[in-house]
């Protein structure tokens, strides 16, 4: 019964005597082996099953404990009489006889397709992991005790932790609390509904914040509960800063617009209040108590119109009057202005590269830059520091324009300047250039010098960049567009010949107080002045063509029609006309109006009557 059992058994069983010489072998011996009963019965086992692959010292190791009486298990690697090769798990024990060993008994199990397998599996789990390692996004597997089970190359990356110390490590010890507990709600959602989520997490590393977007997948058998996550995450950092930027560009955008449409509207007031005032003080005579009092309400007048001017530079809508600088001359001329605005506790060091590009910007905008940020500088440094003004010249590629947005690649200048100060915090960096954003006690700052800096820069095709931090100071750079061409020459200021005259001028203004205002000034210098308070009326008057209009002086913004489009129709009808626009939006699209540009002009809002008649003078004789 029992020779039966063991013949009928899957299973390698054969006995050898004290010597390893082979004694029976069951019939699955001699299906695994190829080897017949007869051809191995008498021979020791080393010689019949080692087949070379197993080492010396191996085998060696085994009969050394089957001798001391041992009950040895092993996986053995083995060759069959053709020479192929099998993996068995070999159980060995010693058979005793009245305490006298007489043999051993020999159980072998095939194990070659397990082994097989788990090549395989190792195999592949190789390609994976080399799949996982080499990908850009993070791969890893969190446990249901928070603990970290894998984590890619890419996972330490962006955790900053290295990828041996990261593996192994409860999620608390891996990241900023903080940012665990966020990653940590996420995972539990998962593991409670089984089902992908998604995630996104602030992670604060050496380098600095990053923004991971994570998808989180849980790990089941089937039909069993998750008992691990795996994560994918991906850095999404410069897409955040880029969506930063954006959201700041079209928040500034929106506030310039504002502040734009304010000060339009603001400066048809003031030209009325300004102009006003000159006819008051003209008319006030001897009496200087009256004289005194108009001219308090025109200064405060002037007050507001230099606010509405930085208005109008942040919303870029300021009249350009731009030429082709070396800025190293515009700084030398500054210099000795610079060091009595900044005071004797500041020492001021003005850096100039030699062969500086050349740019194309108003001199007077790019003076109010300089000042603007000297200013800032001098009171950010109440106790005194170095204020350095630098010029330099940069190549932008398409590699550095990475980590700048705003800088398309290109040839610029750039001019930096530089304090020794207290520097800036984030939140107050994320609103310097705000209108009317000031960290100055009431009183001492309207909060539009940086605002005014990035209205003027931004109108001129350049960027402006700030670096600051508490206690570190702060650098101001400024990269304007390198042009071609030679430094424009200074123009003289013309004289101060008369303004009267006696042309026909055709006055189109829809502000009833600016238009009174213009008529009347005009008419007291001898001009016929025709008044037109709709686009719609100035066409009629231009209609009559026996009628010679020698001046159109039109508003720019208009209902129905704009400035420009009243001019083109005008100049149809009167060929020899000139024309000089007046606005408070104060933008440069009349000076580029086709056929028009060589003989239109432009005057901003607000005015005084002396402005207006001097211009309206210059326009009409000058010859085009």
């Amino acid at each position: 019964m029992l020779r039966r059992a063991v013949e009928a058994s899957g299973e390698v069983i054969f006995t050898t005597d004290p010597a390893g010489i082979i004694t029976y072998v069951n019939p699955e011996f001699v299906r695994l082996y190829g080897y017949t009963a007869d051809e191995v019965i008498g021979r020791a086992t080393p010689r019949i099953l080692k087949g070379g692959l197993v080492g010396t010292d191996d085998y060696a190791e085994f009969w050394r404990r089957l001798s001391a009486d041992e009950t040895v298990r092993r996986e053995f690697v083995n060759r069959t009489k053709t020479g192929e090769v099998v993996w068995v798990e070999s159980t060995a024990n010693p058979v005793f006889s009245h305490d006298v060993r007489v043999g051993f008994l020999a159980i072998q199990r095939d194990i070659t397709a397990r082994k097989a397998t788990e090549a395989a599996l190792r195999e592949s789990e190789r390609r994976y992991r080399t799949l996982a390692d080499a990908a850009h996004d993070a791969i890893f597997i969190i446990d249901r005790d928070a603990r970290i089970t894998y984590a890619n190359a890419a996972a330490a990356e962006q955790s900053g932790v290295p990828a041996h110390a990261l593996a192994g490590r409860h999620l608390s010890d891996a990241f900023p609390p903080d940012a665990a507990a966020a990653m940590w709600r996420d995972v539990l959602t998962a593991f409670e509904t089984g089902e992908r989520c998604f995630s996104e997490v602030a992670i604060e590393t050496p380098s600095g914040n990053r923004w991971l977007e994570t998808w989180l997948v849980p790990m089941a058998s089937p039909g069993a509960r998750p008992d691990a996550v795996m994560g994918v995450a991906r850095d999404v950092t410069g897409r955040k800063l880029l969506e930063r930027q954006v959201l700041q560009a079209q928040k500034m955008d929106a506030i310039g617009q504002l502040a734009g449409g304010i000060a339009h509207d603001f400066n048809n007031v003031l030209t009325a209040i300004l102009g006003y005032s000159e006819l008051l003080l003209e008319h006030a005579g001897d009496d200087r108590a009256i004289a005194a009092e108009v001219e308090e309400v025109k200064k405060a007048a002037e007050r507001a119109a230099r606010l509405t001017r930085q208005l109008l530079a942040f919303a870029r809508r300021q009249a350009l009057a731009t030429q082709v600088l070396d800025l190293n001359d515009t700084l030398t001329e500054l210099h000795k202005m610079l060091g009595r605005v900044i005071g004797e506790d500041v020492r001021l060091a003005i850096v100039t590269t030699p062969h500086l590009d050349r740019v194309k910007i108003d001199p007077g905008q790019i003076e109010q830059v300089i000042m603007n940020l000297a200013v800032n500088a001098r009171d950010a440094m109440p106790r005194g520091g170095t204020l350095t003004i630098e010029t330099a010249n940069l190549v932008v590629d398409h590699a550095g324009a990475a980590g700048h947005p705003d800088v398309a690649p290109g040839a610029y200048v750039t001019l930096s300047v530089r304090d020794t100060g207290s520097g800036m915090s984030r939140d107050v960096l994320a609103h310097v250039f705000e209108p009317f954003f000031t960290t100055k006690p009431p009183g001492k700052g309207t909060g539009l010098g940086l605002a005014t800096v990035y209205g003027i820069v931004a109108q001129s095709g350049g960027h402006v960049a700030i670096d600051s931090a508490p206690g570190r100071g702060t650098t101001v750079t400024i990269c304007l567009p390198r042009v071609d061409g030679d430094v424009a020459a200074a123009v003289p200021r013309a004289g101060s010949a008369s303004a009267r005259g006696s042309e026909t001028i055709l006055l189109v203004e829809d502000e009833g107080a600016v238009r009174q205002l213009m008529e009347r000034t005009l008419a007291n210098l001898g001009y016929a002045v025709l008044k037109a308070a709709t686009v719609h009326d100035a066409i009629a008057l231009a209609g009559d063509r026996d009628r010679r209009i020698d001046l159109l002086l039109s508003d720019v913004v208009m209902p129905d029609l704009s400035g420009p489009d009243v001019a083109q129709r005008v100049v149809r009808l009167h060929p020899e006309i000139k024309v000089l626009y007046v606005s408070g939006f104060a933008n440069r699209i009349p000076l580029d109006v086709g056929t028009l540009n060589r003989r239109a002009s432009f005057l901003p809002k607000p005015f005084t009557p002396q402005a207006l008649a001097a211009k309206v003078r210059e326009c009409l004789d000058a010859r085009f």
